[in-house]
């Protein structure tokens, strides 16, 4: 979307939501986000579970996944998978077709919710 002022154009950024996982208590990959135009996604991945372990993958267009690394938002550190809730976690999916996120393991529940911007 853009929007005028003065003759100038300024781009606005396009921002969507998404739910990976809502309060899944099995393993799971979960539903596929397709990239399109998005540039950035930030991830929140929260729930009640004493144990879990989450999965980012990359997946192309003939389904194959790829680990796809992630920046904490806490600690700055980069990582391909957690074992903790209550976590931001940044992507950057510029050129990518889809991306997912894998409960591999659960104690209880765990959702994954995001948000892209383009």
């Amino acid at each position: 979307m853009t929007e005028t002022t003065e003759n100038v154009v300024v781009t606005i950024p396009d921002k969507t939501s998404f739910t990976f996982h809502e309060a899944t208590t099995s393993p799971s990959e979960g539903e596929e986000f397709v990239v399109s135009h998005f540039r950035e996604l930030t991830v929140k991945i929260t729930g009640s579970s004493t144990s879990r372990e989450v999965k980012f993958y990359a997946v192309d267009e003939n389904g194959e996944k790829t680990a796809l690394s992630g920046t904490n938002k806490t600690d700055f550190q980069l990582a391909s998978s957690t074992l903790n809730t209550n976590e931001y976690w940044d992507f950057d999916i510029a050129g990518l077709f889809k991306v997912m996120f894998e409960v591999s393991a659960v104690n209880g529940d765990v959702s994954v919710k995001g948000n892209a911007v383009s």
